[in-house]
């Protein structure tokens, strides 16, 4: 994996990518509906986890994408988290149009396991200015202020500050992704 990787911060060439695709496995039975390279997705994701930086900002948009896509098809949402904050970590401003989706776009397992201060950006009050001050995708902008105001509304909220939840996560709920997926591993294995 960790050639892949270096390779594509080579040159950046989606075609290595081929066999990280979202595929779906052509079942449609409950419980039986996947993605036949989740797995090796996964790999990917939690290989490039361990070693990231801006050079990488393509490849983990394009795996969130992956993971996006494979939702649809059942997929455990753990990895989706994890490209979801490796994006964070290195965001700009128009990145929260990626991580709304990653939390708001996916259905409700989404919705609940990635945290809602990915959507806070840099900061809450940055980020509602950065959206009132674009001139495209105003209904969406509208949609993700609305959010963030319902968030902050909430008497007993505490969000953590983009330093603060970026320690969490690094030292906190990466053990608790790392811990559950294994657990959904015992429980299903690889098929």
């Amino acid at each position: 994996m960790l050639n892949l990787i270096n390779q594509y911060r080579k040159n950046q060439d989606n075609s290595l990518l081929h066999d990280f695709e979202c595929k779906h496995n052509g079942k449609t039975e409950y419980g039986h509906s996947f993605d036949e390279n989740y797995w090796s997705r996964n790999d990917l994701i939690f290989e490039l986890y361990n070693n990231y930086n801006i050079e990488d900002k393509k490849l983990i948009k394009w795996l969130l994408q992956e993971q996006i896509k494979g939702i649809e098809f059942d997929i455990p949402v753990y990895a989706l988290d994890v490209c979801a904050f490796m994006l964070y970590k290195l965001m700009e401003n128009e990145d929260i149009y990626d991580l709304y989706l990653a939390k708001f776009g996916t259905g409700t397992d989404a919705q609940f396991f990635v945290d809602i201060e990915l959507i806070f950006g840099f900061d809450k009050e940055q980020t509602k200015e950065y959206l009132k001050n674009q001139k495209k995708n105003k209904r969406l902008n509208n949609k993700i202020i609305k959010i963030i105001n319902y968030y902050e509304s909430h008497p007993n909220g505490k969000y953590r500050n983009r330093k603060d939840y970026i320690n969490y996560f690094e030292t906190k709920k990466i053990e608790i992704i790392k811990s559950d997926l294994e657990e959904y591993l015992n429980t299903t294995g690889r098929d």
